[in-house]
């Protein structure tokens, strides 16, 4: 799994040229699922995401997400697994999508449960995203 964790401002989010989401702050994570991930404990991987330190107070990463529990906003994104042969992209080492789709169903699941407020679209939706970008402020994780 590889995560791409972004503070932002403000975010809007299109989808067939509609609005569908708008706000001015939280963490927006783009995800993406490759071989392998469909054996991981996803309740584990939402712990360690919980506690690690990236929240900024008074400019320290001092604060754990679950201490301020943001607004989390959750994307589907293959192309974070890209690589590239001969100039060429290549998607190999992505999950198949129906058990990618299931594995981040079950991801969001597991923040809503734990109280979250936490906006994503259908996994695989093309979508227009449109974000102030704090900091900036980017966290990758290959987990």
């Amino acid at each position: 799994m590889k995560i791409l964790i972004q503070k932002i401002g403000r975010i809007k989010i299109f989808s067939k040229n509609n609005l569908i989401f708008d706000s001015n702050e939280g963490y927006l994570f783009y995800v993406g699922f490759e071989k392998g991930d469909e054996n991981k404990n996803l309740k584990e991987i939402v712990s360690y995401l919980e506690n690690i330190q990236i929240v900024d107070k008074e400019g320290k990463f001092s604060q754990k997400i679950k201490e301020t529990k943001p607004r989390l906003i959750f994307i589907s994104n293959i192309t974070l697994l890209a690589t590239f042969e001969k100039f060429r992209i290549n998607f190999n080492q992505a999950l198949e999508p129906n058990k990618a789709k299931e594995i981040f169903n079950n991801f969001i699941k597991i923040w809503q449960d734990l109280g979250y407020e936490v906006f994503y679209k259908e996994f695989g939706s093309f979508l227009e995203i449109s974000s102030t970008n704090l900091g900036p402020i980017n966290f990758i994780l290959e987990l």
